[in-house]
């Protein structure tokens, strides 16, 4: 009966065993063979070349600076500034992937990786959740009692296809100057149902992760919304303030402007009252001294007049003598020659208009003197008759003084003499 029992519990174990060895299959195990590139750093995509034959072969595990590798790699060519990517490869074939429920990946690395199949990123194990570059480095240190620890993923059989599969591997330190690196991967095939449930826990980790992940985006987009609305309003509110200093900066400029004109005008004003003052004074001193010269002449006209009737007297008196008449004769002469009041009639006409005699003899510098005092009187608005009786003329030898006038001046017989003289 003990031998029975004996017996039946063998056959249970080997059973079990049996069925344990024949529901997986090891894809990849610790020591299997690899390609590797520790020269420095490749372009970012690197995992989608399929030409590896000048790479350097060896046996995982991989690293530097652990008694636990088998493979010993160059760090680079400085201890203290180390290469912060080391680049591994392999080729693996499964003739009929359909017959694996899962794939269970067990990583080890330090610090940092990231698992690509088939040229597309499968997972990342400590590294951020950013685009992938050279310079990426990984999130943390791996401590000492981490070191030799396989980390565990578990897939469904969609990640690979059926024939040739690559699996390539980027490992990140966490610094420059880290003292040790090491890699290695198994991949193991699991047929029993069983490890769906894993898989399937392993989608909805996944899925939460996203889901997370989607939530801190969506927070973080509208946080740099909200920051960026905040920055805007922050913006308008600065640039109101500038506008309005801006504008309170040009009023106080125009109100001293204004305040510096109004003064201005105001002492202007005072010098203009001041020089109109000083200019009526003195046009109204010409004009006395006008009126003097026109009494004067006038007193010289009664003058004349009285001498002509002491001439026709003597026309009748045949008994006065020729002494008296010729002493009447000197004083006609002396009055007709005496050219005083003729120069000082024209000082006064100059001032009053302006330097005439300046303007209308750069204009025709050929006028005489008769035909400038023709000027002056037909600027002053006389009458022909009246101009005739001044200079002791015929009235048409005024007219033919008009005539040369405008002649010499260039007018046509259109042109009024009077209007172009008072333009003068």
């Amino acid at each position: 009966m003990k031998k029975h029992i004996y017996r039946t519990f063998f056959i249970l174990l080997f059973a079990l065993s049996n069925f344990t060895s024949h529901s997986q299959e090891v894809i990849i195990k610790n020591g299997d063979h690899w390609s590797y590139f520790d020269n420095g750093y490749l372009e970012d995509d690197w995992f989608k070349t399929l030409n590896y034959q000048d790479w350097k072969t060896g046996y995982s595990p991989f690293g530097y600076g652990d008694r636990i590798i088998t493979t010993t790699i160059s760090y680079g060519d400085d201890q203290d500034n180390k290469d912060i990517i080391k680049y591994f490869t392999k080729k693996i074939t499964i003739k009929n992937v359909s017959k694996f429920k899962g794939f269970e990946f067990r990583l080890q690395r330090d610090d940092g990786a990231v698992v690509y199949v088939n040229g597309k990123e499968l997972y990342r194990d400590n590294m951020p959740d950013v685009h992938i570059t050279r310079k990426t480095k990984s999130d943390q240190v791996v401590h000492l009692e981490e070191e030799g620890l396989f980390f565990v993923k578990i897939f469904d059989s969609t990640i690979f296809k059926n024939g040739d599969n690559t699996i390539s591997i980027q490992v990140h330190q966490c610094n420059t100057y880290s003292s040790d690196c090491i890699f290695s991967l198994e991949i193991i095939g699991h047929m029993d149902p069983k490890i769906l449930t894993q898989v399937f826990k392993e989608h909805v980790q996944k899925k939460n992760t996203l889901e997370t992940k989607i939530d801190t985006l969506n927070h973080e987009f509208n946080l740099k919304n909200t920051t960026t609305q905040l920055d805007a309003y922050k913006n308008f509110y600065e640039n109101i303030k500038f506008i309005l200093r801006l504008v309170c900066f040009f009023f106080v400029i125009t109100i001293v402007s204004c305040f510096i004109l109004y003064f201005k005008n105001k002492k202007n004003e005072d010098t203009y009252k001041s020089t109109i003052q000083k200019l009526n004074y003195e046009v109204r001193e010409s004009e006395k001294k006008m009126v003097s010269f026109t009494t004067q002449l006038l007193h010289y006209r009664q003058h004349l007049k009285e001498v002509k009737a002491d001439l026709s007297f003597l026309k009748t008196d045949t008994n006065n003598n020729n002494k008296t008449l010729n002493n009447t004769i000197k004083q006609i002469d002396f009055i007709i020659d005496n050219n005083d009041e003729w120069e000082q009639l024209k000082l006064h006409f100059d001032t009053v208009f302006s330097g005439f005699y300046d303007k209308i003899l750069a204009k025709s510098p050929a006028l005489t003197e008769t035909e400038l005092r023709h000027c002056m009187f037909i600027k002053l608005h006389i009458q022909t008759k009246e101009i005739a009786r001044i200079l002791n003329v015929d009235p048409r030898s005024v007219q033919t003084a008009r005539y040369r006038i405008k002649k010499k001046l260039n007018l046509t017989e259109e042109q009024d003499l009077r209007s172009f003289l008072i333009t003068i």
